[in-house]
């Protein structure tokens, strides 16, 4: 079981009522869009110089498992961690939980991608940025 006490960035959602699908929960596709939420949320937090258009990160890698079907008029939280940061890589960490009880509803794992967006390469993670995400990370 994931240690939710690890987690330092969290984000409220707001369930839209087009998140919900026929069956009455949120569908599977607004997940994606959930974690992204988080990724956005921790980044602006942690690196906030980071633009998107020059040095950022990109997606390599996504593994998303569906725990509990979100309702509607759930409360949830995204909460978003680095666990492993490497030369060109890290691997990011979300899980959606209940705002209230922390019921996991969610988790997904990302490999994110140092990337130069005008050279379109990997790139080496900054030295900068990896002690940014040490300390925020309390590592």
């Amino acid at each position: 079981m994931l240690s939710q006490s690890t987690f330092k960035s969290i984000v409220p959602v707001q369930i839209r009522f087009s998140d919900v699908d026929l069956l009455g929960h949120v569908s599977n596709t607004q997940y994606q869009n959930y974690f992204d939420l988080g990724k956005v949320d921790y980044f602006r937090k942690v690196i906030p110089e980071m633009d998107f258009n020059g040095l950022c990160v990109v997606g390599a890698s996504v593994k998303i498992d569906y725990i509990k079907p979100v309702f509607m008029q759930t409360q949830i939280v995204v909460k978003t961690r680095i666990s492993a940061i490497g030369n060109k890589s890290m691997t990011l960490e979300h899980l959606i939980s209940d705002a209230t009880s922390d019921e996991i509803y969610s988790v997904c794992s990302v490999v994110l991608v140092c990337f130069n967006v005008k050279d379109q390469l990997s790139y080496p993670i900054p030295e900068e940025w990896r002690k940014k995400i040490l300390n925020f990370e309390g590592a």
